[in-house]
């Protein structure tokens, strides 16, 4: 998210010219969840919403619609950072649409098309269907989005590396950067748990799953599944947050997959976020289920997130790197549910980082009307006077920065994709003036951003365009 706003402290990028010009901005990207998280030790190997940038260094689209009759449209982001719902009314008007991708914000390139036919009877051994597009709006930080929202026995789901897949019984290579095998990795959702029959079916998922959209044994799956309860339950009458590790559905404990939970509370909210998080110990496997205890939406009255379940799983950790949205393993697809966003990572996330990653979704601004200009990304960090411009005369950016204190930098380069291209320096760097060069020359023409990190938490973005 990017805010308007002038910030003190960063020169725009000024510098026209015939080859590559370097455009000015008065905008700097705001910290999102993968910010957090890699901050942390544990990258987003994965990312998505259809509402809002998770990422400081991911300026490409959110999602794609396609019109009934033919043709598809990236819906990009607004200035600050959020899903720009006009471009998708535009281009849509009164026709009937549907989503028919969801950009990876990861830089892993891990986009979710429509899930192929998978091993279970039914409709699960057709291809699934693409949600409807307007099916639900909603306000955040006064901009109108769309949820990616799934309807009751509308057999629609997702999966990545679908595009060019036949389906079951053939296989699909593992999504890039996803932990499998025992690796550990940690997942969040923030979902709708208001609607009147959520999660009704099996099976409304997401997270790590088959190659090859068939079901397997125990421990071939670590998804966040969300709904009524299709196995495991928690108290009240739901829905809940479990964990959906194939061959069942878990609300915690080792055992069988059927046991009540009084621990886990149902999370009936219009933006309700559930988290689990996976790892080994001694070869065992372990995973957490944790949920706030209220709503996210703006104004909520003080959430914390309630630990329902952290210990020992029914089986070692063998996932197979596939990564699900709105269905099962085996593209069980009878399910309902409503999506705003949601990051797998690689690594399992400490508690202090899923306390951060709920204030950032508190912070977004979910169901607030008016427009709030958000904190840019690392605005309290050291370094200052950050700027950028391109001399031709050598074919690169020149970048100069202050440190106001000695410590750790790293300077990267990013393209449009959020994806990692260059890297500028890495290191201590004592106070003072500095400059740093990035050799442009062999960029192609499109969207980049130099990101400066201090000690690896905090620090600045800035646009870079380059045109030839």
């Amino acid at each position: 998210m990017r805010s308007n706003s002038s910030i003190s402290g960063l020169c725009m990028l000024l510098t026209t010219m015939v080859a590559i010009t370097i455009v000015p901005f008065n905008v700097s990207a705001a910290e999102g969840p993968c910010d957090i998280y890699e901050a942390a030790g544990t990258p987003c190997a994965a990312a998505y919403s259809t509402v809002r940038a998770l990422s400081s260094t991911y300026t490409g689209p959110l999602y794609q619609v396609r019109k009934q009759g033919g043709g598809t449209k990236d819906i990009g982001q607004t200035d600050d950072g959020f899903a720009n719902a006009k471009e998708q009314d535009d281009f849509l008007g009164g026709s009937a649409g549907t989503i028919s991708k969801v950009y990876d914000q990861s830089g892993n390139g891990n986009d979710l098309t429509v899930a192929k036919k998978g091993n279970y009877q039914g409709t699960a051994s057709q291809d699934c269907k693409e949600a409807n597009a307007k099916a639900q709006s909603l306000t955040v930080n006064g901009h109108k989005v769309y949820s990616l929202f799934t309807a009751n026995n509308a057999n629609q789901g997702y999966r990545a590396n679908q595009e060019g897949y036949s389906g079951y019984p053939a296989s699909v290579q593992a999504a890039k950067g996803m932990p499998i095998n025992n690796e550990p990795q940690g997942i969040y959702a923030l979902e709708d748990g208001s609607r009147p029959g959520v999660g009704c079916c099996c099976c409304f998922d997401f997270g790590n799953a088959s190659l090859n959209n068939a079901a397997g044994p125990t421990g071939a799956m670590n998804t966040l599944f969300f709904g009524i309860g299709y196995w495991g339950k928690g108290s009240g009458n739901g829905p809940w947050f479990l964990n959906d590790m194939e061959a069942g559905v878990w609300a915690g404990g080792s055992g069988a997959s059927n046991v009540r939970n009084n621990n886990l509370p149902s999370t009936n909210f219009n933006y309700a976020l559930g988290i689990t998080k996976t790892s080994t110990d001694n070869n065992v496997g372990q995973y957490a289920i944790r949920v706030a205890s209220s709503t996210l939406a703006d104004n909520a009255q003080a959430p914390h997130l309630v630990t329902a379940y952290d210990g020992r799983a029914p089986t070692t950790w063998k996932m197979h790197g596939g990564i699900v949205l709105g269905v099962g393993g085996d593209n069980s697809n009878s399910s309902s549910g409503t999506f705003y966003e949601g990051c797998i990572t690689a690594g399992r996330p400490s508690d202090a980082t899923d306390d951060l990653i709920m204030k950032n979704i508190l912070d977004a601004g979910y169901g607030r009307a008016t427009t709030k200009v958000l904190e840019p990304y690392g605005r309290e960090a050291t370094a200052s006077l950050f700027s950028a411009g391109y001399h031709p005369s050598t074919s690169s950016a020149i970048i100069n920065y202050t440190m106001e204190h000695s410590r750790r930098v790293s300077m990267n380069i990013y393209n449009s994709q959020g994806k990692q291209i260059a890297e500028i320096l890495n290191g201590t760097i004592p106070a003072g003036r500095h400059k740093a060069v990035w050799d442009a020359s062999q960029a192609p023409a499109g969207v980049y951003v130099c990101r400066i990190a201090i000690s690896g938490q905090q620090g600045w973005t800035e646009k870079i365009i380059v045109g030839k």
